[in-house]
This record gives structure tokens, C-alpha cells and sequence, in this order.
């Protein structure tokens, strides 16, 4: 079971990166259409609007989302549906999705604000440290879930929850 687990979980992980590069493109799509509809230069933005701009049209719409689709019936992101896997829960709500899908795209939000911190104060090795932050957390939560004999993560540890195989009842 474990070989089978561990590649349903990958495929659904690599699912998932899919929809969320597709709407990534979408937005830039969307974007890149308003700056042709209203012509004009592109709009130069500070610091902080670059750090809101990243927070509210990337990492919370997709927190949000990832967190309905694990709390709602059938309990899982379209990979994990896709793979036969569901969210269980010790107790279902929706604040447990919240708490957990949080968490897993936290590494996310790291990375853009080491990136956006670098563009803005010359590429320093702080800002680049802080980028590489969010993905040494990332790879830490993968490494978690192949080492870990129950095959949870931190995540799922905080939030009460276990990704299992659909009708397992573990």
C-alpha cells in the first residue's frame, strides 16, 4: 500500500500544481487584457501594493478554494479527487480546512515575499535566504509525509486531519 499511496498523493500533488499554473495564467491573462483594453504603460507599483497584489490575487483566492474543496463533500482538491484520495477530518470544519491549507501554501506566500523584498532592495542574500525559506519548508512538508509511518505532515498534525484513500476509514 504504501508505494500506491505515496504515488496516488504525488500525482494528485502534481494535479493540483496544474490548476493552480492554469489559473495563474488566466490572471495574467485577465491582466495582461486590461492593460490592452485601457493602453497606457503598465502601472509601476510600491512595495507594499506588490506584497498585497501577490497576497489577495495568488496565495488567498487559491487558500480559500483549497480549503472549501477539503471541507465540502468529496472532501479533497480536483488531484486528490482525481487520485481517489479525501481530507478526513477528527472534526470536520471548515476552520480545519482553513488552518491546514493555510499552512501548506505558507511557503508560497515566503517565496513571494523573498522575491518581491529582493526586486525592491537590491537582490540582497537576506531576501534571497528568505525566498529559499519557503521552499526548504515546502520540501520539508514532502519529506514529512515519506517519512512519517501515517504519512501525515505537520499540517495534519495542527489540523486534525489525514489524507486517505477513499472509503478508508483510518
Amino acid at each position: 500500500m504504501r508505494r500506491s499511496y505515496l504515488k496516488k498523493r504525488f500525482l494528485a500533488l502534481m494535479i493540483d500544481y496544474v490548476v493552480i499554473w492554469i489559473y495563474l495564467i488566466l490572471l495574467f491573462l485577465f491582466f495582461a487584457l486590461i492593460y490592452m483594453i485601457f493602453p497606457g504603460r503598465v502601472p509601476v507599483f510600491s512595495e507594499a501594493a506588490s506584497h498585497f497584489m501577490s497576497l489577495f490575487t495568488t496565495v488567498t483566492p487559491v487558500t480559500i478554494v483549497f480549503s472549501y474543496m477539503e471541507y465540502k463533500y468529496p472532501y479533497g482538491t480536483l488531484g486528490k479527487r482525481r487520485m481517489g484520495l479525501e481530507i478526513s477530518y477528527k472534526t470536520r470544519s471548515y476552520g480545519r480546512s482553513l488552518v491546514r491549507n493555510t499552512l501548506k501554501f505558507l511557503p508560497w506566500h515566503i517565496g513571494h515575499t523573498g522575491v518581491i523584498k529582493a526586486m525592491y532592495h537590491d537582490c540582497s542574500t537576506l531576501w534571497f535566504m528568505v525566498g529559499n525559506i519557503g521552499v526548504s519548508l515546502a520540501v520539508i512538508y514532502i519529506f514529512m509525509v515519506l517519512c512519517n509511518t501515517n504519512f501525515k505532515h505537520i499540517l495534519d498534525m495542527i489540523a486534525g486531519t489525514k489524507v486517505t484513500e477513499k472509503g478508508d476509514i483510518n
